[in-house]
């Protein structure tokens, strides 16, 4: 095939070739699927909705898909009852978001197919792969500050609750294992959100973005490892943030195969990106280059800030707010706790878990809609229920415990170990 010149500075020409056809029709197989994967969708950062008014205008966009992947599982694939309906779960892998990225793949296939048949004739895509690199860099260097501000400001994970201080380890399921040792740590929390917002700060800038993905690739490689392994029902996603990472390494494969593992020289990246010839276009997309990142990133930085502060600064808790020994009461009750206003939770003698909704009023909580009990105090370290609970009277006596008892919460860091302190 015949070879091209590419202006890439005013002092140098670099000679390129034609692309091979499985380049051609890997490149447009991408381009379509990351087309569809950015836009805007629930559980997912698009840039799209990071406009300001972004998620409204792509309302109608969001309810076709809401509309069509629920029939698809139906008429297709047989899918029956809860798992064919759209419903809030907290999960990313639900029946309906396997079937949606399969109908991306079979989508971005056929539209391969079409373009294939009708650009044949073109030797390469060089510019449209700036724009769609860009695409892919931008989203996930936004995706990597909504999961990396959630660490730094410690609010994804967070130290054990009452309710976990006082469950069975064998209860807990593998997510809550890695929930639970990922808040037993704020330090390594903070770490492994700075790691992911560092990628998504090197993703900003062209000269770096390769060296934003190897950081991204090693940080999300190691994430969706631990989805795969305690069962995170963010498996899909993040692999295919994995994947992002590795289209935007996939054209410096060579070199850096070059570079760490054959000792080889490396001839400098051509750097493909959108760039304008006109002077006043340069200079706007520049400002609005620089006003879109810094909103989203005052956006994610601010939201962070206020939510740290009201949970850890200035936390607004329940009058019972507290972990309990339960010295007299209900048969088979041992500890109880209130964490939040809207629930507290028993631990019984053979550590089953009771729940009961909560409602407060001044020095009285309604318990399931139903049952009123005073409480008072009559010592700092003593509260006394009083009232009714499943129709019936009841007084119930509790005795209020330190969390820092507790060797996960006062155990600490030591530099020095005379033996392995492991328990």
């Amino acid at each position: 095939m015949a070879d091209v010149a590419v202006q890439l500075a005013p002092e140098r020409v670099e000679t390129v070739h034609s692309w091979s056809l499985s380049h051609r029709v890997a490149f447009r197989f991408a381009s379509c699927y990351w087309l569809l994967y950015a836009m805007p969708d629930s559980g997912r950062v698009s840039i799209f909705s990071a406009f300001p008014g972004g998620e409204f205008v792509f309302q109608p966009y969001a309810k076709f898909w809401q509309a069509i992947v629920p029939w698809v599982a139906i008429h297709i694939f047989g899918v029956r009852g809860q798992a064919a309906t759209y419903f809030p779960t907290g999960s990313g892998d639900t029946t309906l978001a396997y079937i949606q990225n399969l109908l991306f793949i079979v989508i971005a296939a056929a539209a391969t197919f079409i373009w294939t048949i009708l650009d044949r004739r073109r030797r390469d895509y060089r510019a449209l792969h700036g724009w769609v690199r860009l695409l892919v860099r931008y989203t996930l260097a936004f995706t990597l500050f909504s999961y990396g501000f959630a660490k730094v400001f410690p609010l994804q994970f967070q130290p054990a609750r009452f309710a976990r201080l006082v469950e069975p380890y064998g209860e807990f399921s593998p997510m809550g294992v890695l929930w639970s040792f990922m808040g037993a740590s704020t330090a390594y929390t903070i770490f492994a959100g700075a790691a992911e917002v560092t990628g998504g700060l090197l993703l900003l800038f062209r000269r770096t973005t390769t060296l934003g993905a190897m950081v991204s690739f090693g940080v999300l490689l190691n994430v969706a490892l631990l989805n795969y392994c305690y069962d995170v029902p963010v498996k899909l996603y993040s692999t295919n943030l994995v994947l992002m990472a590795l289209f935007l390494l996939a054209p410096d494969f060579r070199r850096l195969a070059n570079v760490l593992v054959l000792n080889r020289p490396a001839p400098a990246a051509a750097i493909a990106e959108p760039q304008f010839q006109n002077r006043k276009l340069r200079i706007a997309a520049l400002a609005f280059c620089v006003l879109f990142v810094g909103y989203n990133l005052y956006d994610n930085i601010s939201g962070g800030w206020q939510m740290y502060r009201e949970s850890y600064l200035t936390p607004q808790r329940p009058p019972l707010y507290g972990l309990y020994d339960v010295e007299s009461g209900p048969p088979g009750w041992r500890k109880l706790y209130v964490s939040f206003g809207q629930a507290l939770g028993v631990r019984t003698a053979d550590d089953k878990l009771l729940t009961f909704p909560t409602q407060y009023s001044k020095d009285a909580v309604l318990l399931n809609k139903q049952d009123r009990m005073t409480y008072s105090r009559p010592d700092a370290d003593h509260v006394i229920l009083q009232g009714t609970l499943n129709g019936a009277p009841a007084n119930i006596r509790l005795r209020k415990i330190d969390p820092n008892q507790f060797r996960l919460l006062n155990r600490g860091f030591h530099w020095i170990n005379e033996l392995p302190f492991n328990r």
